[in-house]
């Protein structure tokens, strides 16, 4: 059974491992687009203030007036911090922020083109869609590959899970004095293990935007009011900053995952040689 198991780990792993790696590595790049995005377009995202705030419908309705025909706010974005500014969502990726305190329309900015590229890549792998919903080979091979990465980390979990309390302890640590070899192995393992709760959640949860089939199936389960946690769920925005930092680390792990193991695989293949 354990060989077997160790067979489906390899066999997965192998021949999907970069784009695990790219869709991990990407992930943690766009858990803090948010808050870059804000320092650099700092003229769009904060302002001095000054007295009372105008009311929020006085300014949607100054928002709505400049809009063009058919175009109109979905969503108000607002923040507890005097110094943000306001911002009427139009739609997924255009959003126009306001003055608050002097009625004054900053502008609508574009996303940065270093999380443009990031997002393409995550989504992907630069291959998009030619339309909503439709299926490209980029975003197939990005599926699949999440899909395998679901079972590369139950098999991983499998593979590493301890029969005694003193093998767990030995198992739950790195070991930087028994040689490189051991050091890579501990690695791999011991990061897998650490992050493999929050790398699931990040695989079930963006299944969604890769098959239809599998959205239909999660909104089923869980109904459609799963729309408005799924997205905090799979970005880690869920608890805050704290949770953006845990999820963003575990992607980070999960990126190192197949990097290590190919270097295991190959020291192993090098040593049957001999």
């Amino acid at each position: 059974m354990r060989n077997l198991v160790k067979q489906l780990h390899i066999w997965f792993s192998i021949p999907l491992g970069i784009t695990i790696s790219i869709i991990c590595f990407t992930g943690a790049i766009l858990v803090f687009e948010k808050e870059i995005t804000r320092h650099v377009q700092h003229e769009y995202h904060y302002v001095e203030p000054l007295g009372e705030p105008i009311p929020t419908a006085v300014l949607q309705a100054s928002v709505e007036a400049s809009l063009p025909e058919g175009k109109s706010v979905e969503r108000i974005e607002e923040e507890a911090d005097p110094r943000r500014s306001i911002g009427f969502r139009l739609g997924k990726r255009e959003t126009i922020y306001v003055n608050q305190y002097t009625g004054e329309i900053l502008g609508t900015p574009e996303r940065l083109k270093f999380f443009t590229v990031a997002f393409r890549m995550h989504r992907w792998l630069m291959d998009s869609p030619k339309a909503k919903g439709e299926m490209s080979v980029g975003k197939m091979v990005v599926g699949i590959s999440t899909l395998a990465m679901v079972i590369i980390l139950i098999t991983g979990c499998f593979l590493w899970w301890p029969k005694t309390l003193k093998m767990w302890l030995n198992r739950s640590v790195v070991s930087v004095r028994k040689g490189w070899h051991r050091f890579w192995y501990d690695l791999h393992a011991v990061g897998g293990i650490y992050a493999t709760l929050l790398l699931l959640i990040m695989a079930l949860t963006g299944l969604v935007w890769s098959f239809e089939w599998y959205r239909d199936g999660f909104y089923a389960l869980f109904g459609e009011d799963a729309r408005t946690w799924l997205r905090a769920l799979h970005t880690g925005t869920i608890g805050g900053i704290a949770t953006k930092i845990m999820w963003a680390a575990a992607a980070f792990i999960g990126g190192t995952l197949p990097l290590t193991g190919y270097y295991l695989w190959i020291k192993r293949l090098l040593r049957r040689k001999r």
